[in-house]
């Protein structure tokens, strides 16, 4: 993995970048994109929404950038404010300068992207790998967070992946048509289609050299660090983990956890499920924006 998150050519870069302001220009409430500065680089925020509630801040999965809340982005945005970010390393318009080495220099970069933004403390959600990027901020920085959310945390938030997974990944990657990408996706998450716009800044994607930490799963040390309130989701027919042995770790673990696990839903928990999943977030965010000693 490079130091620094790259695309392989400047013709890739272009074609990601237009299959980005597409998807963009799709958004579907008034919003604002700011250029956040840290020790990493420049991070790329979309402000959306008002009120005076403690701000959401929402992280996508692998590879992923702040476009992918689209769908859900009006109700999430209606009562207060939430910031969409780019992730710097991985394919957006971010500008990173300098790597981040390991899950507290994620912590650190949240940081100061929240600083950046001037506020103080937010309630942080993440989606698969988001959710462990979300999950390593609170390890080492819970004063920063009002609460916690993980969707369907990614394979090695609480336990190593099997290989088996590894593999399905690393046979997707290696000659990734557009025809194996669709196969590999209906796998990962058979109740998501992708429309025409998100499969093509999902092709593009693939042409960036991702430069963000490998997850590796949390220690008991780290997940008793985790202070703030904290909701943790899964599907019980993920095929990337086992929500049983996840939702053991984390009510053992983490101090606050509530932790459900949704019947007949996979690893496309948000998209194949919103009815059920966003009314429970937000639900959970406004229980706990009080202020905190």
């Amino acid at each position: 993995m490079p130091k620094t998150g790259r695309f392989t050519s400047e013709e890739a870069k272009a074609t990601f970048l237009r299959a980005y302001d597409t998807l963009a220009a799709k958004w579907p409430v008034p919003s604002t994109c700011l250029d956040i500065e840290t020790s990493f680089g420049t991070t790329r925020v979309r402000k959306s929404g008002s009120g005076q509630g403690a701000p959401i801040v929402l992280l996508p999965g692998i590879g992923g950038n702040g476009q992918v809340w689209f769908r859900f982005i009006e109700d999430l945005a209606r009562d207060r404010v939430v910031y969409t970010p780019d992730v710097i390393g991985w394919a957006g318009r971010c500008v990173q300068t300098a790597p981040l080495r390991d899950a507290e220099d994620v912590a650190t970069w949240m940081t100061q992207m929240l600083d950046g933004l001037g506020v103080d403390r937010a309630h942080l959600a993440g989606n698969s790998l988001g959710a462990w990027l979300a999950g390593a901020t609170a390890v080492y920085r819970s004063d920063r967070l009002a609460s916690l959310t993980m969707f369907e945390p990614s394979a090695s938030t609480f336990a190593k992946p099997r290989w088996s997974l590894l593999l399905k990944f690393v046979a997707a990657g290696i000659r990734p048509t557009p025809e194996r990408i669709r196969k590999f996706n209906r796998w990962l998450m058979p109740g998501f289609e992708l429309t025409d716009d998100e499969f093509a800044i999902a092709i593009a994607t693939l042409k960036f050299r991702m430069a963000m930490p490998w997850d590796r799963p949390f220690t008991d040390h780290q997940l008793s660090a985790i202070t703030t309130p904290t909701l943790i989701l899964f599907g019980a027919e993920t095929v990337v983990s086992n929500p049983e042995f996840g939702a053991s770790r984390a009510r053992t673990h983490i101090p606050s956890a509530e932790v459900d696990i949704y019947p007949d839903i996979g690893h496309d928990l948000l998209w194949a499920n919103p009815h059920q999943v966003i009314p429970r977030f937000l639900s959970f965010t406004a229980s706990h924006d009080q202020v905190r000693s």
